[in-house]
């Protein structure tokens, strides 16, 4: 199983686990209803969430470019007509989203040149512009090579655009989404299938953030602020965690936990976790303390 889906909760076993329980199930006699069969179908043909390599990554990006270089006639019975914007934002932006979109692992030295080349041609206006873009792409994707993009533009950029970043991350108390501050039944009832793929959506891009913000703060040897980040999210654990009817809030502030904790292993922060009393807590809760405390035995 791969880290993003770690990531949203699920617990790994084993291929041979995995294989053992299959054989089983193939060798058995249940039979699966159509019902069930005609369920799964319907979930996988009209909801994202639940088809294993969907991936949202700029869409949006790329959607509003589109929408802001063409407005079409209202009239069906005239002719479509496109206006462009040959703005140098707008172009920059539609670029700079271009190379984003063809990076890759393989292909990143090149990328990488052709950004470095393309911000030497641009003002500082344009660039700042380019870093929300850039956020985006890091927020819904666990791959560092688009953090690694950040480290193209020069250190004043960096540090400028992190803090005001930051800044706002701890203002708007982003480790815990308003959309989700919701009760556990709200989201993850058999029926609200929307609602629960929102949710899956705004989990995998918090740990994003989390984990972009742990890297870039480290290279700029900023842990104070990661400390701070920390704090909050125990200050919050600790609202929750006994609240069974907001389990997926204490589960994310734990899974965002282990992440900056990985990043700043402090006793203080590992002692904070050992003292959670999991003696009335639910038992996936329950798995998510432990893997944190196993890892520092």
């Amino acid at each position: 199983m791969n880290t993003e889906n770690e990531d949203l909760g699920f617990i790994k076993i084993t291929y041979d686990n995995f294989r053992a329980s299959l054989d089983n199930f193939n060798n058995s006699q249940i039979v699966i209803s159509d019902n069930i069969a005609n369920k799964a179908n319907d979930l996988i043909n009209n909801y994202n969430c639940f088809v294993s390599n969907y991936d949202a990554r700029s869409l949006w990006e790329k959607k509003k470019i589109i929408a802001s270089n063409k407005t079409v006639a209202s009239s069906k019975s005239r002719p479509h007509i496109i206006y462009v914007d040959f703005s140098d934002e707008t172009k920059c932006k539609k670029e700079f989203i271009s190379y984003l979109n063809k990076l890759t692992d393989l292909n990143k030295d090149i990328i990488y040149n052709k950004i470095s080349v393309f911000i030497s041609k641009i003002n500082d206006e344009i660039k700042t512009m380019l870093f929300d873009v850039l956020i985006n792409f890091i927020k819904s994707s666990n791959n560092n090579i688009y953090i690694d993009v950040l480290y193209l533009f020069d250190d004043d950029y960096i540090k400028t655009n992190i803090t005001r970043f930051y800044n706002n991350y701890l203002n708007q108390c982003e480790w815990l989404p308003k959309e989700i501050k919701t009760e556990y039944k709200n989201i993850f009832d058999e029926e609200n299938y929307d609602i629960y793929c929102e949710y899956v959506k705004i989990k995998k891009t918090t740990l994003s953030i989390i984990k972009a913000l742990c890297l870039i703060l480290k290279k700029l040897d900023e842990p104070a602020i990661i400390d701070k980040i920390i704090n909050n999210i125990f200050n919050d654990l600790n609202e929750y965690i006994f609240k069974s009817e907001y389990k997926h809030l204490t589960e994310l502030l734990l899974d965002e936990l282990a992440i900056l904790i990985e990043n700043v292993p402090t006793e203080e922060n590992i002692n904070n976790i050992n003292m959670i009393n999991t003696d009335n807590l639910d038992n996936s809760t329950k798995f998510k303390i432990n893997n944190i405390v196993d890892r520092y035995k």
